[in-house]
């Protein structure tokens, strides 16, 4: 059955522009009003930026320090980095080029005066930047970002609500009919639907880093236009509060959700012996191929053993329904003797038809190997710690 969760999310994020919309009907909106939302949507989306930024570098950085280390990491680094620099690129000039090519000065125009087709052309251009927020969203769900997602989802649906208003403004002054209203909403919020179901369907990473790296420069294209506007209101003490209060909105969202997730997924590392049972007694929780069995916290299920190799090291991943999981495309990482002041550490590598992973181990010098195994899901690591005989030298 078709998980249905990113088509929720994209509705979520982009049917709240129609809130908006009803503005254009109205004799008058107060100016401090205007100005505190204009200003709120801006913190949320200053807030939003850091955090898409901050999601991808991090993955970055990581590839760095592990390459420094004399591991592979660099070229996929190089290429991370370029997807990122691209999409960043083409949604923030993308934009800029629609601007001047298809609005040029008419967002300068005064109300009244060809209201109905510059609120016509603003809609569409906020659907193209609304189509990457929806892809960003479908790709953080698909690969496992839940939290991402959601914090997605609810930013882009609080900022969503402010761009009907910016829809509505050259409509003042103007008869405008309420099917009028509801084309524009779906010509902006829309692609915010289609994207999420797009990027839900199709799970590829550097077409996640793609998506968010898009996002990210319309993002940025977005809060330009809305300090914009929130010079043109003049009133510095609502706009700074509304920075405030849209900044500090979605950081605590951001909080509540991680601790959410945390609370659902991995926590402290358990510690399995070498008698290969699981922490929780269902029968499905048991190993499959012969060796040490671990559940990490319902996040994801590890079963590791030692082949006839020396020192090689097999990991096999499952779902929380011990159901096996292909391995290509997740980030992994293994430790020995993570308790000690210098740890060994490094990564797998798939095996073959991505069924498992596998890594050879250094010369270890006790009768056991303890190791920690970890697999990413989304933002968060699913650690389990095994206590197994060391394999021959």
């Amino acid at each position: 059955m078709m998980d249905t969760g990113p088509w929720l999310l994209g509705l979520l994020a982009g049917a709240t522009i129609f809130l908006g919309l009803p503005v254009a009907r109205l004799r008058k909106v107060a100016t401090p009003t205007k100005a505190l939302l204009n200003a709120t949507a801006t913190g949320v989306l200053i807030f939003l930026l850091i955090e898409i930024c901050g999601h991808v570098l991090e993955e970055i950085e990581e590839l760095i320090v592990r390459a420094a280390t004399g591991q592979p990491g660099l070229q996929e680094a190089l290429q991370i980095g370029g997807l990122f620099v691209l999409g960043f690129s083409l949604g923030l000039l993308g934009l800029v080029y629609f601007e001047q090519r298809h609005l040029g000065r008419a967002k300068d125009l005064k109300p009244g005066s060809g209201g109905t087709r510059l609120a016509t052309m603003i809609a569409v251009g906020l659907g193209l930047h609304n189509l990457s927020e929806g892809l960003a969203i479908g790709q953080g769900y698909a690969s496992g970002a839940f939290g991402l997602a959601w914090l997605l989802a609810i930013g882009f649906a609080l900022h969503n609500a402010t761009e009907g208003f910016g829809i509505a403004a050259p409509l003042s002054g103007e008869p405008v009919s309420w099917p009028f209203l509801i084309r524009l909403g779906v010509i902006a919020g829309g692609p915010t639907f289609v994207g999420a179901v797009i990027g839900g369907w199709w799970v590829n990473k550097p077409f996640e880093t793609f998506c968010l790296a898009l996002a990210s420069g319309t993002i940025l294209y977005i809060i330009g236009e809305l300090l914009h506007l929130g010079r043109q209101l003049r009133n510095e003490t609502v706009v700074a509060a509304g920075l405030l209060l849209g900044f500090f909105l979605a950081m605590g969202t951001d909080f509540v959700l991680a601790s959410a997730l945390q609370q659902g997924g991995a926590s402290a590392p358990a510690t399995i012996d070498a008698s290969g049972q699981g922490p929780i007694g269902e029968q499905y929780h048991r190993p499959l191929h012969g060796g040490y069995f671990g559940d990490a916290n319902d996040v994801y299920h590890y079963e590791v053993l030692l082949t006839d190799q020396p020192r090689r090291l097999r990991l096999y991943v499952n779902d929380s329904f011990n159901r096996p999981i292909r391995v290509t495309g997740l980030e992994n990482r293994w430790t020995v003797n993570p308790d000690s002041p210098k740890p060994i550490k490094g990564t797998f590598t798939p095996g073959p038809e991505e069924a498992y992973f596998e890594t050879e181990l250094p010369p270890l010098d006790s009768e056991f190997l303890h190791v920690e195994v970890a697999v990413r899901k989304g933002r968060i690591w699913a650690p389990l710690e095994f206590s197994i005989p060391a394999p021959s030298r």
